[in-house]
């Protein structure tokens, strides 16, 4: 498994500087953004961009789908319409993952969510599949930030696993987050239980401990390792699915930003490193 670096972790205020932070500490790989990679090939060149990522010898672990699915039709109908030039970039950078997530609560019924989520991630993951890109879905634990949405959705591993089964699209998989995992009260035993084909990446944070779990804020997270999440047995199971790619950390901290990008994301390898070396 491939230490990677999410910006969220970082704070680094441009797209070279992530790079650079990510390259400093020590890490292999790095989750994108698919605007902030088109502003860099647009203003140095495609081949620029592929420097940047070869030169500091970075991996690039997944992106988020340029794509508002959770939107308006028009909007939704735009982006998609300006995805495969995007699709275009990520094959000549090596991009080849995409994700999202999926609101834990909606304001219809399940039937009525379920049918809008499945016609508008059906869609995106066909277009990806012809660009031979997998798409990941990240379910969110039931946090109270989306407690003013009345109806309950997709909230652990096994629900999440139940949706892309009814999808029944072979490029699609899940975002799996450590932290998401805990709060829904997913196991290690769900996780072990993946094909390996259906992860498309790996997040790994930790929380606060001494608070109830749906309790838990969501952009509130610590390193790994400094919270009371079993990591340990989450990534035994991770490994024992046979995945072989990124484990990307994502923790939402402004005191680890407040250190600046290349002090954040050394303290991140090491508290990651100190993870998988445990294994």
């Amino acid at each position: 498994m491939i230490p990677c670096l999410n910006n969220a972790t970082s704070g680094a205020a441009s797209f070279e500087g992530f790079l650079q932070a990510a390259y400093v500490a020590g890490f292999g790989a790095v989750e994108v953004g698919i605007g902030q990679m088109q502003e860099y090939a647009d203003a140095h060149g495609v081949g620029a961009l592929r420097q940047a990522f070869d030169s500091r010898g970075l991996a690039l672990g997944s992106g988020g789908v340029p794509v508002n699915w959770q939107g308006a039709e028009d909007q939704f109908r735009a982006d998609l319409a300006a995805l495969p030039a995007r699709l275009d970039l990520c094959r000549e950078v090596g991009l080849s993952r995409l994700c999202t997530w999926v609101p834990p609560r909606w304001n219809v019924p399940y039937a009525e969510a379920a049918a809008f989520c499945r016609e508008r991630l059906g869609t995106i993951a066909d277009t990806l599949g012809r660009w031979d890109v997998r798409f990941g879905l990240e379910f969110v634990g039931p946090q109270d930030g989306f407690i003013g949405r009345p109806y309950k959705f997709i909230n652990s591993l096994p629900e999440m696993m139940h949706f892309i089964d009814q999808l029944g699209v072979d490029n699609v998989g899940m975002l799996v987050d450590a932290y998401h995992l805990y709060v829904g009260e997913s196991t290690p035993a769900d996780l072990a239980a993946v094909p390996a084909k259906r992860i498309v990446q790996f997040h790994i944070n930790d929380a606060y401990p001494g608070v109830p779990r749906p309790e838990l804020k969501d952009l509130k997270r610590l390193l790994p390792g400094q919270g009371t999440i079993p990591l340990v047995p989450m990534l035994l199971a991770l490994r024992s699915t046979g995945y072989d790619w990124t484990v990307s950390i994502e923790t939402f901290s402004d005191e680890l930003k407040a250190l600046g990008p290349a002090a954040a994301a050394r303290k991140a390898k090491a508290a990651l490193d100190g993870l998988l070396n445990a294994l």
